[in-house]
């Protein structure tokens, strides 16, 4: 990858994703902050979320969260401005699409 080539693709990624986090008891919605684009080899947001999620940090932080229960999906969603999540617990995350 080229310089020029380099440049242009974090110049052009978001800084930030909305993410689906399922965990055993809620699905959690919210906007993770990704890492600084320098700090990863091929900065697109999959490639950033990978290394948000993997590079040994313990918790991530989502804002404009809306928490979900598994069990008791009837029940209005909770919408919470900043959440701390705890890697340990997570099931699995996605990208969501924004339209």
């Amino acid at each position: 990858m080229t310089k020029s080539t380099l440049k242009k693709t974090i110049t052009t990624s978001k800084d930030s994703v909305k993410i689906l986090i399922i965990t055993e008891e809620y699905y959690i919605t919210g906007i993770l902050y990704l890492p600084i684009p320098s700090s990863v080899e091929n900065p697109t947001n999959e490639n950033l979320l990978f290394y948000a999620l993997n590079c040994g940090n313990k918790f991530i932080q989502l804002h404009d969260c809306i928490i979900t229960s598994r069990d008791s999906v009837e029940y209005q969603p909770e919408q919470v401005k900043c959440y701390n999540i705890n890697l340990d617990i997570v099931h699995s995350c996605q990208i969501i699409k924004e339209d």
